[in-house]
């Protein structure tokens, strides 16, 4: 896979393509459309969305007396390109192990001296999308160790499975697993069922929102005194933004709340991506928690910043 160039790089190169093609005699021509805007329009619609949108919106800047042609060749770019996506999700729903994609995180911080302090943060995403289904795995650990002893050990997993009943309405059902001893609990299982919908999806813009009924099953830490399970109704609230900043850049926000008769849970996170190659990218994401009845030797905020390296793949 090459480098990813930045979206001012390929501008620069399209109008420098653009020039060469205005000082060609032939490119004036009502007849067709000129070789080296079609050229330009089809290696834009090999990138993504956004390098076609712009490579077009040059060559009609460019050209105007070809803005017909030049419109008719990009729609047909895409149409094509959204039947290509469709045939890979088809292809992924006939093979449980096909279409998977996803990133991996990593992060890690080495204090001696004074102090001795350890710090481990680790991601997987996977993701995989059908014509109807969307499937998401996670999974990630944050360990840390000051001067001998474990100040923070907290591992999550998670599956969602979404069905797509119109493109921006679907059904949503979650299953997620915690384990953070210094939030008060040993386990905790949340499983819940409802629905969602995709409020903004174009010009690199997505946020969804979610909602629905659910069941959480807490399992605290032994305190005198304190039951040692805890079994309560939920509901769940989310939502997930996302922004492309540049073809290099990307901002992402997402919230989730449980809440529950017995304890309200907070938690959002807020990140920022920057890709370094076509595989690695660099993440530096801050993450909030809150409990409403956290145990009385516990805060009820917690956070994390974090700084990792991302493969994607």
């Amino acid at each position: 896979m090459g480098m990813i160039k930045t979206a001012p790089h390929f501008a620069a190169l399209a109008f420098s393509g653009l020039i060469a093609v205005a000082h060609c005699p032939a490119a004036h021509s009502q007849d067709a459309l000129p070789a080296g805007v079609e050229a330009m329009l089809r290696q834009a619609a090999g990138r993504d969305a956004a390098a076609l949108d712009l490579a077009e919106s040059l060559a009609r800047d460019a050209f105007p007396d070809q803005a017909e042609p030049i419109a008719a060749l990009a729609s047909s770019l895409r149409r094509d390109k959204k039947e290509a996506d469709r045939a890979v999700k088809r292809q992924a729903a006939s093979n449980i192990l096909a279409g998977w994609s996803g990133e991996a995180e990593a992060g890690a911080a080495l204090s001696t001296g004074n102090s001795d302090d350890r710090t481990l943060s680790l991601r997987v995403d996977l993701l995989k999308e059908t014509v109807k289904w969307r499937h998401e795995v996670t999974a990630g650990a944050d360990l840390q160790r000051a001067d001998g002893e474990n100040s923070k050990e907290r591992f999550e997993a998670a599956y969602e499975a979404n069905y797509f009943i119109s493109p921006r309405f679907y059904a949503a059902g979650e299953f997620g697993w915690e384990r953070d001893t210094f939030a008060g609990y040993r386990h905790r299982l949340t499983e819940t069922v409802g629905a969602g919908y995709v409020v903004l999806d174009g010009d690199g813009t997505r946020l969804s929102v979610e909602g629905g009924p659910g069941a959480r099953h807490s399992f605290i830490v032994d305190t005198p005194g304190e039951a040692g399970e805890q079994h309560e109704f939920v509901f769940r609230a989310a939502a997930d933004f996302t922004q492309e900043l540049s073809s290099n850049a990307k901002f992402a926000q997402g919230v989730k709340t449980l809440v529950g008769a017995k304890n309200t849970s907070v938690e959002a996170t807020s990140s920022l991506t920057a890709r370094i190659n076509a595989l690695f990218s660099a993440r530096v994401a801050f993450t909030l928690r809150h409990e409403t009845a956290a145990p009385d030797d516990r805060k009820a905020t917690d956070t994390l910043s974090r700084a990792t390296l991302v493969y994607s793949f």
